[in-house]
């Protein structure tokens, strides 16, 4: 019985140093460094807002960003699983939209009835009607974005102000990505 344990044990104690590493790396990962990017809309911190580095050179291949807290800091992961981004300069792209709550009577899904299907769908419209982005759009895309970071051996931090809440509805944002 005791052998048994200590079998167990081992097997338990191989499996943690073995299996539990996390997620591997691929092999053409560079070395990553830590970035934190506080965003600030109208003086104050903006939570729920999502943080993109864009290398303009297009050579990192790699998806760096990550999510604002209640403080407005995002801290960058690449590939949304390892902590940091790789050396360079980089865009900063920012971007955050409000997208009301389903009201009830359309969360159950589209009615069989073909009368009911048209009422429905006009309600569905005016909903996505309503979701709006709620940071400038020149925040959105590589291209117009302002804001920049360079990170470096030691890691980087910075702030980026994107000025006042605006509130440009989807069917509007959607023309000008165009």
């Amino acid at each position: 019985m005791q052998k048994k344990l200590f079998a167990l044990l081992g097997a338990v104690a191989l499996s943690a140093v073995v299996g539990c590493g996390g997620p591997k790396k691929p092999a053409d990962l560079p070395e990553l460094y830590p970035v934190k990017i506080t965003v600030i809309q109208d003086g104050q911190p903006l939570e729920g807002a999502s943080v993109q580095l864009n290398d303009p050179s297009l050579a990192v291949r790699f998806v760096m960003g990550g999510k604002t807290d209640a403080k407005g800091v995002a801290v960058i992961k690449t590939d949304a699983q390892f902590a940091g981004a790789p050396a360079g300069k980089f865009k900063v792209t920012v971007s955050k939209e409000d997208i009301p709550e389903l009201p009830a009577d359309l969360a159950g899904g589209p009615p069989t009835d073909p009368a009911e299907l048209a009422e429905y769908n006009k309600k569905m419209a005016e909903h996505s009607d309503s979701a709006c982005d709620t940071v400038d759009l020149q925040f959105k895309k590589m291209g117009t974005t302002p804001a920049e970071i360079e990170v470096t051996t030691s890691g980087a931090e910075t702030t980026v102000d994107v000025g006042e809440k605006v509130n440009i509805p989807f069917s509007e944002s959607r023309k000008s990505s165009s």
